[in-house]
């Protein structure tokens, strides 16, 4: 989590902290933790409860898979209680052959206390809570919470959810502020179809077949000259070409293969994401 927010230059949110990771070894097999704490130690601003009931990933020589699940979560941000929930999961499996799945669930899902519905792949709920923030009048935190489940040909991606906070209020006898807090992302999964292999073509070369011998004209010059030799014209060998090697790879990331990680608790600003 990497939340953050100042007003004036007087620092009002501040939280730091990673929550839960799993990546597929490298030679295959699956990577997990359970019961974790959500805990966020020298936040200012943030509290965060709960429990990272697992996070795992797996890599296979057929499929990838990685999955997320978080319950009983609470988390506050400058004395307002802004997501509540019973459980939240998502996972991802991605075969070799046949179709990637994506899916999340989330249980008793609470926005500033109110009971919210999230459908995947839209642009979500948006609601907001007046704040107290020192420095700023009519201070608002305003959250809009989105649910992604994507796949491709080649992988899948999870985020139960994803929510993205600002801080609005105004100077006191200055300007209107619109502060990007961060975002925060509860339980993520990602993975990738490892590809097939394909073996090499072998060729099997046609034998050249000559033509059939045309007819040989009548003498007209010199019959005493021979006539000329006939000539064919011979079918070339038909050869395969050589296909070029498939690499398997699995995953996301830097050149690494890497079969998915999931459980991320994440905030930024604009640009940063931590897992958590």
């Amino acid at each position: 989590m990497d939340l953050s927010a100042s007003v004036l230059g007087v620092p009002v949110i501040t939280a730091d902290a990673v929550i839960g990771t799993a990546t597929a070894p490298a030679g295959g097999g699956t990577d997990s933790d359970t019961a974790l704490a959500i805990t966020i130690p020298g936040a200012l601003g943030v509290t965060a409860s709960g429990t990272v009931v697992e996070v795992s990933a797996t890599r296979g020589d057929t499929a990838s898979s990685a999955n997320a699940e978080i319950a009983d979560l609470a988390l506050g941000i400058l004395g307002t209680s802004v997501i509540d929930a019973d459980v939240i999961t998502a996972a991802v499996n991605c075969p070799q052959v046949g179709a990637q799945t994506a899916d999340t669930t989330f249980v008793g899902l609470e926005l500033f206390g109110e009971p919210v519905e999230l459908l995947p792949n839209t642009p979500g709920v948006t609601a907001s809570a007046a704040v107290t923030v020192p420095g700023l009048t009519g201070a608002s935190l305003n959250v809009t919470l989105t649910n992604v489940e994507t796949t491709t040909a080649d992988g899948a991606t999870a985020i139960a959810v994803q929510a993205t906070i600002r801080l609005t209020g105004t100077i006191v006898g200055g300007p209107l502020l619109d502060i990007p807090v961060g975002s925060v992302i509860l339980a993520e999964a990602r993975c990738e179809r490892p590809l097939q292999s394909s073996p090499t073509p072998t060729a099997t070369p046609t034998q050249p077949t000559p033509s059939p011998t045309q007819p040989t004209a009548p003498p007209t010059g010199d019959p005493t000259q021979p006539p000329p030799a006939p000539t064919a014209s011979p079918t070339l060998p038909v050869t395969g070409d050589s296909a070029a090697n498939l690499w398997w790879f699995f995953g996301t990331g830097l050149v690494m293969v890497i079969a998915g990680t999931t459980a991320r608790l994440i905030s930024r600003r604009s640009r940063a994401s931590i897992e958590a």
